[in-house]
């Protein structure tokens, strides 16, 4: 699919969420245009295929 019709796709789907959750949306998409966001999800992605990092499990033993 290309990029064109990946956002068309999406603008359909948001014309027909309901009022109510159109703030969570843009919230979440705010999130997601934040400068350097794929700049720290990159290096954490190298990270952990190097064998670095904490496993979820040693943090939340809770879970």
């Amino acid at each position: 699919m290309s990029t064109t019709e990946l956002r068309r796709e999406i603008k359909k789907a948001v014309d027909k969420l309901p009022p109510a959750r159109l703030e969570s949306l843009a919230d979440y998409v705010d999130f997601l245009i934040r400068p350097g966001l794929a700049k720290r999800l990159s290096a954490a992605e190298k990270a952990i295929a190097a064998g670095k990092g904490v496993s979820w499990r040693k943090v939340r033993s809770d879970v």
